[in-house]
């Protein structure tokens, strides 16, 4: 055949010069393309030939009798992505500031995604220092914070609820939160004692991450989701770490959560959560809790309330700047919850109540017997909030109505049992025994160099329980004693500049003078409660007392002079010293620069303050 002829298979299309039959549309068909592998095995790979992957083992690694493995980590293709890899490092090392700038957020993304760590009780601190705060929680915080119910919470804790519900976990941080935000000295041993100031170098980088672990648990839009009764003691707490923070905007936040919080699960009525008569309503649910007619949520839920109420009490008759927080007074129609039962967490279980011991104390006599200390006020207050803070309207009606709660406030103590009571004259001791064994905050506690971490008796915890709210009942009485003598000084003041300006107004004469007795007599219970106190309970009362104290001393230092007495007058300056030294008992700092721990400093001072009150009685 030659070279012009064409085969009759392939015969041209003269128009065109195409093979015949094929058109301009249609374009050669291409050879199936053969599959990428897409990871040799490690053999072919470190040889570079190529694999056929027909294993494993694969032809060669067969042909060789060598195994074919596949263990290598594959690399990532391209320059190294090195701002990526500054914020991994920063990430392993601890480093939570400044990252470098990146043009892009995306591999600072990646970063912080593949880093995130998981939300339990790590993020907070090691277990073996939790378990020891959370003993802690349960000594000091506890005996005026009864909340949550600690059975519930330690068998929680102990099935690691924390790993799968994060509104306990948050409850968790704000217990240890609230603890080293109100006494930061003892967590501090505790870190020293573990050897953990590394991890740990003081009590405000403990308190940061308690904060930060209860942001990051409860999440953006925890509010979205059905209340428990576990929010609200949450809220509750916050707010108080913002007040022994003097972090007011905190603690106006979370403390107004908490009021609200409460209204929507109806802590404030009296067939609150947990009664057998809302047994089927709110479903709310805490720590322990079951539905219907369950004793622990309803027994949490009315100390809750009642610590709620005394907060929010206290903070307005100390004048701070929370009054737009209030709790409406008790109506017929919507009486407060009863005050607690007087029966310890050991013997409250979801089904009833176990038999208590003959002759047993509860730790909620005391609890309950502040609470009453506070309910004093409720008819005052409620004047007050409809007629306005120290407003003249019905002098006969308001004096009659302070006459009587200054009454009831200086019989508040009547029936308590003994152990709740001051024992001034057996306490004290001498001033000699006082500078020689005056028990240091950190005695009994093991050398870091040896030794097991501290685990105090049931006995030493009830006798610490005792102490804090014996302290606490005692300022709290001469507080609302204080309070209602000064809201009866000022009106009374009122009264008599009015009946000068009017000579008909017939209650305007002698007023003035009506409580001279009841302020010496509040102003000797005062000092003598100084003197009884401990310096070792005196920091585990933390925030609350130390505030009841300066409320008390306020009112008698800006007291008009006409009013002072010659009393009065000897001991002003001992307590313009109590309001300093009581801030330096607070206070968190390093050792002295001549090698005195402030414990043995603080412990100096107060002998001194006790002298220099005691002097004058």
């Amino acid at each position: 055949m030659s070279s012009t002829e064409v085969s009759p298979q392939h015969s041209i299309d003269p128009a065109l010069g195409l093979p015949e039959g094929q058109h301009l549309a249609e374009k050669p068909k291409k050879k199936p393309a053969i599959p990428r592998l897409k990871k040799a095995c490690d053999s072919c790979s470190k040889r570079k030939i190529k694999c056929d992957e027909a294993g494993p083992p694969c032809h060669r690694c067969r042909e060789v009798n060598i195994p074919c493995t596949f263990a290598r980590q594959s690399r990532r293709r391209g320059p190294r992505n090195r701002h990526a890899d500054a914020i991994k490092e920063q990430l392993a090392n601890g480093i939570t500031g400044h990252v470098p700038s990146s043009p892009t957020y995306a591999a600072q993304t990646l970063a912080s995604l593949a880093q995130q760590p998981v939300l339990s009780t790590d993020t907070i601190c090691p277990f073996a220092l939790l378990e020891r705060l959370v003993d802690d929680y349960f000594t000091y915080i506890h005996p005026l914070v009864p909340v949550p119910h600690e059975p519930s919470f330690r068998a929680a804790l102990a099935a690691r609820a924390d790993m799968n519900n994060p509104t306990f976990l948050a409850l968790l941080a704000s217990m240890i939160g609230c603890l080293v935000a109100s006494f930061p000295r003892r967590p501090r041993l505790h870190i020293q004692h573990l050897r953990m100031e590394a991890l740990i170098p003081n009590s405000g980088v403990l308190l940061e991450r308690c904060r930060r672990t209860t942001v990051e648990a409860r999440g953006l839009a925890y509010l979205d989701r059905q209340q428990t009764m576990d929010d609200a003691i949450v809220a509750y707490l916050q707010g108080l770490i913002g007040a022994y923070s003097f972090n007011w905007d905190a603690c106006r936040l979370y403390l107004g959560q908490c009021v609200t919080i409460s209204r929507v699960i109806g802590l404030h009525r009296q067939d609150g959560p947990g009664s057998a008569s809302n047994a089927s309503t709110n479903g709310v649910e805490g720590i322990g809790s079951q539905q219907g007619g369950d004793i622990v949520l309803q027994e949490t839920s009315r100390r809750l309330f009642w610590s709620l109420y005394s907060t929010v009490t206290a903070f307005q008759q100390l004048g701070l700047p929370l009054r737009e927080l209030s709790i409406p007074p008790p109506t017929p129609a919507e009486p407060y919850p009863d005050l607690p039962m007087e029966v310890d967490d050991a013997y409250i279980i979801s089904q009833g109540v176990r038999p208590v011991p003959q002759g047993e104390v509860s730790r909620l006599v005391g609890f309950n017997a502040i609470m009453k200390v506070y309910k004093i006020c409720t008819d005052f207050t409620a004047m007050e909030l409809a007629y306005g803070t120290n407003e003249l309207f019905d002098w006969a009606r308001q004096r009659h109505v302070l006459q009587e709660a200054i009454n009831k406030a200086k019989h508040a103590m009547d029936g308590l049992p003994s152990e709740l009571l001051s024992t001034h004259e057996a306490s004290l001791g001498t001033k000699a025994q006082l500078q020689q064994d005056y028990p240091l905050p950190t005695q009994g506690y093991p050398s870091r160099n040896g030794g097991h971490a501290p685990i105090q008796p049931a006995s030493e915890r009830k006798q610490i329980e005792v102490e804090i709210q014996k302290m606490n009942l005692a300022a709290a009485e001469i507080a609302i004693r204080s309070f209602l003598i000064e809201k009866y000084s000022i009106l009374s003041d009122k009264v008599h500049n009015y009946s000068r300006q009017v000579h008909d107004f017939s209650d305007g004469k002698n007023h003035i003078d009506d409580m001279r007795e009841d302020r010496e007599a509040m102003i000797k219970d005062f000092t003598k409660l100084i003197r009884d106190l401990d310096l070792t309970y005196l920091e585990a009362s933390g925030f609350g007392f130390t505030n009841k104290i300066r409320q008390i001393v306020s009112t008698l230092v800006n007291m008009p002079r006409h009013r002072k007495s010659d009393l009065h007058r000897r001991i002003e300056q001992n307590l313009l010293r109590l309001v300093d030294f009581l801030g330096e008992v607070q206070r968190v700092g390093p050792q002295g620069a001549d090698g005195v721990s402030d414990d043995e400093l603080r412990a100096c001072q107060w002998v001194e303050m006790l002298q220099s009150v005691g002097d004058h009685f």
